[in-house]
């Protein structure tokens, strides 16, 4: 029998909320000026931010509510916020299908 678990274990770039689930000390610090992407899956433009999370490079798919608030205290030039980082926690919420999921909240921004 051949094991797979590695092979079928998620390890995309993107922040998740199980991420900041398992490890809820740790913050995201922002390391590159925010990109907007075209999401195919959401069908609207997403900004992305790159960082660095636990030690590992992660991209924060940033909510307009996540950016709002990181704005109100760095400023709307994304560049600006290199350095900074982001204290993060989870909460419930409901997808368009009907579903609850984990998504993740921007409690506290540090800057840098």
């Amino acid at each position: 029998m051949v094991n797979i678990e590695g092979y079928t274990t998620a390890a995309g770039m993107f922040l998740k909320a199980k991420d900041v689930i398992e490890k809820p000390n740790a913050q995201f610090a922002i390391t590159e000026q925010g990109k907007m992407e075209t999401s195919e899956k959401f069908g609207n433009e997403r900004l992305h931010l790159g960082g660095v999370f636990d030690g590992e490079e992660k991209t924060f798919d940033c909510s307009k509510t996540n950016a709002r608030f990181i704005s109100g205290k760095l400023g709307m030039d994304t560049s600006k916020w290199i350095g900074a980082k982001l204290v993060l926690e989870t909460y419930r919420t409901k997808t368009s299908d009907g579903k609850m999921t984990d998504a993740l909240n921007v409690k506290e921004v540090i800057k840098g």
